[in-house]
């Protein structure tokens, strides 16, 4: 894992931009991408968000666990509640916690990812800063966990269960569905800046513009006669100064 202090930064102001020319721009813009895309896609940190919603998951049932042998009112429960609840918390709050931080650092990262993408557009070096197979890493098992989410919530609102089964069960299949549902969007968010690489420039307006000249609406010119069209009082036509001869 690459320490937050060793990430490259947000990109220089237009007025602070060290780079000579296009090329240096691009050869730093692979760079930082690199970094920060290795960084993001990291494959530990999908399993840390997965073991984080595992163990969520498993304090979740704790407490519903917990507050069902509370509500019995016999003292042995009572005890089983606290211990249930003690565990509940030891497991939820950690793993809450971890979730939010990495959350806190994908929007930063990210955001540093987008802002270095957006001040070029090169297919050539997308080699240097792409990370194969690391937005499908992320992608498909988000998918079926979401998915596994869904049909545990669907299961748990259509199906016939005791109250205190429908309250683990909904909470267990909420609790994937957001795993699932944060682990698709950084995939996609990954593959939009792919896509934006690969989009061909469009070509612009002619450089000299268009002719915004309008038609030419004076008439014919009377005053300069067409230079090959012989003149009528030319002596090779007859005439003597004053009028035409016979």
């Amino acid at each position: 894992m690459t320490p937050p202090i060793e990430l490259p930064p947000l990109p220089p102001g237009p007025d602070e931009r060290p780079w000579k020319d296009r090329a240096g721009l691009l050869d730093e813009r692979a760079r930082a991408m690199g970094t920060l895309a290795r960084w993001y896609l990291a494959p530990h940190r999908a399993l840390l968000l997965w073991l984080s919603t595992l163990i969520f998951a498993l304090g979740w049932s704790l407490a519903v666990s917990g507050f069902q042998f509370l509500v019995k009112g016999e003292i042995v429960e009572h005890i089983l509640g606290v211990i249930f609840l003690g565990l509940a918390l030891g497991a939820t709050v950690p793993s809450s916690l971890g979730v939010a931080s990495g959350i806190r650092r994908d929007v930063f990262v990210g955001a540093c990812l987008r802002d270095w993408a957006e001040l070029e557009r090169d297919p050539q070096t997308l080699p240097h800063w792409r990370v194969s197979g690391g937005a499908l890493l992320w992608l498909g098992p988000s998918i079926v966990l979401a998915c596994l989410g869904l049909a545990l919530g669907g299961f748990a609102f259509f199906s016939d269960i005791s109250t205190e089964s429908f309250g683990t069960v909904a909470g267990i299949g909420i609790v994937f569905a957001a795993a699932g549902a944060l682990g698709m969007a950084k995939a996609i968010d990954y593959y939009r800046l792919v896509r934006r690489e690969l989009r061909p420039h469009t070509s612009g307006p002619d450089a000299d513009g268009p002719d915004t000249r309008g038609p030419d609406t004076r008439g014919p010119d009377t005053d300069d006669p067409d230079p090959r069209s012989p003149d009528p009082r030319s002596p090779d036509l007859g005439y003597d100064g004053s009028f035409w001869s016979d």
